[in-house]
């Protein structure tokens, strides 16, 4: 059944106010429905809090937030090199009743739907795609923080790994967030700060889960997988980088092919984003006056008492001996 179209009013990443005539597929999940563009055609997905969600659950708001200021950064550095394993921000409009993010649309299938049943050479593309993936989030100072078979998709020759709303950048201090076996387990413990090491860790439980199709509880032993041999260090107290594992996978850097481009629009919008963000988070709290001081000078500051009385003292004591000369 064909929806009719419906005005949706939005900002651009660079900070444009736009209307697009959109069609909304029916959908039974709340947060998320599938939108197509009526001129252009084009599919996209809006991710929102709806009016009855966001009411008990404030928090949604903030990671609807982030995920638009993840995706914001995400476009001003990549630019017009956009790679496919990350979903691209199409725009936002975030001070609305219902708030929403748009993104371009999904590709592939969940990742769960593969266990157990990729052959040899998919098997490898998986791996490449994958840490291409968290080795483009690394370069934009990104930690994904919940890549698990929930947030990744295959579409047989790439990954897209979704779902932004938890990020943070590189260095800011650990939250405790997420579950064994596919958060590391320092962001288990929410201990140091964020580390591309906590990506790694989980894209090679995501990859030794589709893999293997086993169930584990921590740490997975890959004696018996060849295929992730390359893997053997992601899970050590000590993981290697995501350079030197792409590098063990024959895989070059995808930042060669990728030059962080600083589009100064681009850039100009993602920070006029952050200040709206910032602005309306400030709680004004209105500040007595400061207390007025009159500061007095030399001339209006007050004598000692002998120093008011002693003229009047020096004229008695003179007068007294003019007195006693004249006797």
């Amino acid at each position: 059944m064909r929806m009719e179209p419906e005005p949706l009013t939005f900002f651009t990443p660079d900070g444009d106010r736009v209307t697009w005539q959109v069609e909304v597929e029916p959908d039974l999940d709340p947060f998320e429905r599938r939108l197509t563009l009526v001129v252009q055609g084009t599919k996209i997905v809006q991710r929102r809090v709806p009016r009855a969600e966001g009411r008990d659950r404030e928090h949604l708001y903030e990671l609807l937030e982030n995920e638009a200021r993840m995706g914001s950064r995400l476009l001003a550095r990549l630019g017009r090199a956009y790679p496919v394993e990350l979903p691209r921000l199409m725009g936002y409009s975030l001070d609305v009743e219902e708030p929403f993010v748009l993104l371009s649309d999904h590709r592939g299938e969940p990742v769960t739907r593969f266990s157990g049943a990729l052959l040899i050479a998919e098997q490898r593309a998986l791996q490449e795609s994958l840490f291409r993936a968290v080795r483009i989030l690394s370069a934009c100072d990104i930690v994904h923080r919940r890549i698990d078979p929930g947030t990744v998709r295959w579409d047989g020759s790439a990954v897209q790994v979704t779902g932004l709303a938890h990020a943070t950048l590189v260095g800011s201090r650990r939250l405790r967030l997420g579950e064994a076996p596919y958060a590391a387990p320092d962001q288990r413990a929410g201990t140091g700060r964020a580390s591309t090491a906590d990506d790694l860790w989980s894209a090679g439980m995501v990859i030794y889960r589709t893999i293997t199709a086993r169930e584990v509880a921590d740490r997975p032993d890959l004696t018996a997988a060849p295929a992730l041999q390359p893997l053997h260090d992601v899970f050590s107290g000590r993981p290697p980088s995501v350079l030197e594992v792409l590098n063990r996978l024959r895989v070059p850097d995808p930042m060669q092919s990728i030059p962080v481009d600083q589009d100064l629009r681009l850039e100009e919008g993602r920070a006029a984003f952050d200040r709206a963000r910032e602005a309306k988070r400030e709680i004004e709290v209105e500040e007595p006056p400061p207390e007025t001081r009159i500061e007095q000078t030399p001339q209006d500051q007050p004598q000692k008492w002998w120093a008011r009385w002693l003229p009047l003292a020096v004229l008695l004591a003179f007068a007294v001996v003019v007195w006693m000369v004249i006797r």
